[in-house]
């Protein structure tokens, strides 16, 4: 069914189209670990059967109606203390991605802290980051992307899709072949960056959050307050002002009430 035919220099240089598999990202670390030269491949199924999202939620997705693929990234210089800048620099291409390819509604589209893309304050995106490690530094990363396109039907509130939100059918392919074709012109080969460039992705990824820098009701497993997100450390920590002071939570241990957990 899927037509694929991109000529780029790396993302998407190798695909591998699957009807159903267990888990795109399962078979992307073990293809990463027996072969190679895999930097760049790309595996779209269009069903999985043990899709993951953060830590060990599940991702569920109509066959034939979204996007769900993993892509494998070989060449990155980062040391694990900084291990969430990786997430912050592929947030900010795919949200770019997609108010570039839908311009109207470009200011709709944000980041959900800390691997959502959000349309009109619903969910239609998800990033899963899983790092291979060798000493202090990540050797190789394979990047699990699901994106709710034409689904019109979801069990969980908060969830939608590009179909949804924008009020049409949309094209899949042209729209994969889209991404693919953003991400082999935007991403950087070796991921590697100065301390001018980690604060400059720092602060874009801060100011295109969703939520950033305004009061909304948070719970935490003991208490409920009202707090304001100010960014996200190096860690992955979200950083809240609650009473004038920075408090730092951990992913999935804070809610936004009367929302999915975070």
């Amino acid at each position: 069914m899927y037509n694929y035919s991109a000529n780029n220099q790396y993302i998407g240089k190798r695909f591998l189209y699957l009807t159903c598999c267990h888990s795109t990202n399962d078979l992307a670390k073990s293809l990463a670990t027996r072969m190679e030269d895999t930097h760049g491949t790309v595996i779209l199924a269009e069903s999985q059967t043990n899709g993951r999202g953060q830590q060990g939620s599940t991702w569920h997705s109509n066959p034939g109606q979204n996007l769900t693929f993993s892509l494998i990234i070989n060449a990155i210089d980062l040391n694990t203390n900084n291990h969430f800048l990786f997430n912050k620099v592929l947030s900010i291409h795919l949200l770019a991605f997609l108010r570039t390819y839908f311009p109207k509604h470009a200011e709709a589209f944000k980041v959900k802290w800390p691997n959502d893309i959000y349309l009109y304050d619903k969910k239609i995106a998800g990033l899963l980051v899983e790092n291979s490690l060798q000493g202090n530094n990540i050797r190789k990363t394979i990047v699990g992307i699901g994106l709710n396109v034409n689904q019109t039907s979801f069990d969980l509130p908060q969830a939608s899709s590009l179909a949804l939100g924008l009020k049409q059918t949309i094209n899949r392919e042209a729209l994969f072949n889209a991404l693919l074709n953003y991400l082999d012109e935007n991403l950087p080969i070796i991921f590697h960056f100065s301390e001018t460039e980690i604060k400059t992705i720092e602060k874009i990824y801060d100011t295109i959050l969703w939520k950033y820098n305004e009061k909304a009701e948070y719970q935490t497993h003991s208490e409920q307050f009202t707090g304001i997100i100010k960014g996200v450390d190096e860690q992955g920590r979200l950083c809240l002002e609650v009473n004038n002071t920075i408090q730092l939570f951990e992913i999935k241990s804070l809610q936004f009430l009367n929302n999915s957990l975070i």
